[in-house]
């Protein structure tokens, strides 16, 4: 097995076990983080509704979106789960096996990443409201929205799924080339010591004896 593919099965193995103990700690996050998307949330309807009628509330470890009838009812729209918002956890894995990054960077990507799973979730909220809303008839979008609403409905949720691994791929893409360019330089490094290295053992002698 090639230097490359056994730094690659330690990243696996990391991931996995790095996964594994965060797991438990979800159950305990939920509440309060979707606690922080609702409240990140509200202004972006604030300003895209006229009047505003949608409410955020956050009921154990589920998102409650409600849409207001009048000043004091309001029926229940969405909800999001306590699972929803899960990416965070496998995002910090992967950060957290990440290849080729010393402590403070990989400190910083994995703070800039779950910043920019934040702020993609928030509008995914915002997205999937808004879009729900022109789907059931309960508000007009623009003519080129509503003439491709189910086109945006299937673009949002393809980039809701692949959006986090999106995110952990360009926050570590510069570190994996370093990492690959750096097995690369010690693999030919120990080619030049010994030109049998990456051979298997029977060819090696065979090539030494000729």
């Amino acid at each position: 097995m090639s230097r490359l593919a056994k730094r690659v099965g330690l990243f696996l193995l990391l991931f996995v076990v790095t996964l594994g103990v965060l797991v438990p700690f979800w159950d305990l996050a939920a509440p309060h983080y979707e606690r922080l998307v609702a409240a990140a949330a509200r202004p972006l309807f604030h300003i895209l509704e006229r009047p505003n009628v949608t409410v955020l509330g956050v009921d154990g470890g589920e998102l409650w979106v409600f849409r207001r009838l009048d000043e004091q009812r309001a029926t229940p729209f969405l909800y999001l789960d306590r699972y929803a918002f899960f990416a965070v956890i496998p995002l910090v894995a992967l950060f957290v096996a990440t290849p080729g990054l010393g402590v403070l960077r990989r400190g910083a990507r994995t703070l800039g990443g779950l910043a920019a799973l934040f702020a993609f979730q928030i509008l995914y909220v915002v997205a999937a409201v808004e879009l729900g809303y022109a789907a059931s008839g309960m508000s007009t979008p623009p003519a080129f929205f509503a003439r491709t609403l189910d086109g945006w409905q299937v673009l949002v949720r393809i980039l809701w799924e692949a959006g986090p691994l999106l995110i952990w791929i360009a926050f570590s893409w510069s570190a994996w080339k370093r990492f690959v360019r750096q097995v690369h330089v010690t693999d030919e490094g120990a080619a030049r010591r010994w030109p049998g290295a990456g051979l298997g053992e029977m060819d090696t002698r065979e090539g030494w004896l000729a």
